[in-house]
């Protein structure tokens, strides 16, 4: 079985079955220690879901997905498009729930989220957006220019074609994940920090190259040699590459089939490389061991939302994506099942969900199945929030035919030995 991931524009997630006891190389996860069956996945409802309005713990989320990101902290930020405008939904963990109006964002559906140790949320939406905990909104990388211009070092005079994926360090720096998509087709990865801008990863192609798996440098992209360099790599696959996660002693990114991890001296190692996806079995249900991560192959989008996610728990050293391949509903029955306290309204919102994508976690080199479903992921310190849309009524286009809600997955219990 190949893994897959969706065409820019498009989230989802494919479907797997697995139970499991999954090995990680410093402990034993067990997601069936509470008694929970294990042919299904538990979540709860966090944001959205219900009939209520107004402030608190218990509201109705409308609207279609925008964004989703969470701080380390567990606070959530979810981005709907309602008829009256872009709106930020932010839940703390104590339950209380803000919404907060955006103004000049209309429209911007972000492929990519991320907070900022100063509350700011940062959008990666085809251009770069940072939103202020009071909802004021600055873009602070434009594509809209005459000239592009991805190799500049000064952000003033830099211009990149589209910005999809965006991670914050502790430090408040930004790093993004970015692309040209017509004539010299490359991805990149930047640092933001202040007025400059400096090349991570990634490279233009030269005069004539081959885009092919042949050429070192685009094999390097995927499933990189030891020692090679990032900024020597030519990713072709640039519309399913630009999706970031930052753990704090590495930097992941999706560049195509596969995702590599940027060390801190500037070379990239191999970590879901595409290297024998034959050798990966058939997903039987939540959390069950499929392989080694290294021989996955993360399928091209399928679909014209958005097409991928990437995010990463650093206590747990568990990185998650999401793979658009394949369009999945949210299901209560069969191996992968959500089971949930849901109320009537968000078992009604379920129902009603569009299609979604799988997510995948690795762990300890090891492969599994999480969920299908859903549209976009976000982590924060011990958590993995999921986000689901809901549609009903006749009109597709309609905001107002639209509901949003963000559910938390019960991760497995990691044991330590």
């Amino acid at each position: 079985m190949k893994i897959s991931l969706p065409h820019r524009r498009g989230r989802i997630m494919a479907g797997a079955s697995a139970a499991i006891l999954a090995v990680a190389g410093f402990g034993i996860y067990d997601v069936t220690a509470d008694g929970a069956d294990a042919a299904s996945v538990n979540v709860e409802f966090i944001l959205g879901g219900s009939d209520a309005n107004g402030a608190g713990d218990n509201v109705a989320t409308p609207g279609r997905y925008h964004g989703l990101a969470a701080s380390p902290d567990g606070t959530v930020y979810l981005f709907t498009q309602e008829n009256d405008g872009m709106v930020m939904w932010q839940r703390k963990p104590s339950g209380t729930t803000k919404k907060i109006l955006l103004s000049g964002l209309d429209g911007a559906q972000a492929e990519q989220a991320a907070v900022a140790p100063d509350g700011s949320v940062y959008l990666a939406a085809d251009d770069l957006w940072k939103v202020d905990p009071r909802g004021k909104s600055v873009k602070v990388i434009d594509t809209d220019c005459e000239k592009h211009t991805p190799l500049a070092t000064v952000l003033s005079k830099f211009c990149t074609e589209q910005v999809t994926g965006v991670a914050v360090a502790e430090d408040g720096s930004v790093y993004i994940g970015d692309q040209m998509i017509w004539g010299d087709d490359a991805s990149y990865v930047h640092k933001v920090d202040g007025d400059s801008i400096e090349l991570v990863a990634g490279r233009p192609p030269k005069a004539g190259e081959s885009y092919e798996l042949s050429n070192p440098a685009v094999k390097n992209g995927i499933n990189p040699d030891p020692g090679t360099k990032a900024t020597d790599v030519l990713v072709s696959d640039n519309l399913n590459s630009g999706w970031l996660a930052l753990d704090g002693e590495s930097l992941y990114w999706r560049n195509g089939p596969g995702i590599v991890r940027i060390n801190h001296d500037g070379t990239l190692s191999p970590f879901v490389a595409a290297e024998s996806p034959e050798a990966i079995a058939e997903a039987e249900s939540p959390f069950a061991g499929m392989g080694r991560a290294r021989d996955a192959e993360i399928r091209r989008n399928v679909s014209d939302a958005t097409r991928g996610d990437l995010a990463v728990i650093p206590g747990r050293s568990e990185v998650y994506y999401s793979d658009g391949g394949a369009k999945y509903k949210p299901t209560k029955e069969g191996a992968f099942r959500w089971r949930s306290n849901a109320s009537d309204s968000q078992e009604k919102l379920l129902d009603e969900a569009g299609n979604g994508k799988a997510v995948y976690q690795v762990a300890g080199g090891k492969l599994a199945p999480v969920i299908a479903g859903v549209q976009a992921i976000a982590t924060s310190a011990d958590s993995l929030y999921i986000a689901v849309e809901s549609e009903f009524g006749d009109d597709r286009d309609s905001p107002e035919n639209w509901n949003t809600a963000v559910l938390r997955v019960k991760l497995p219990i990691k044991k330590e030995h």
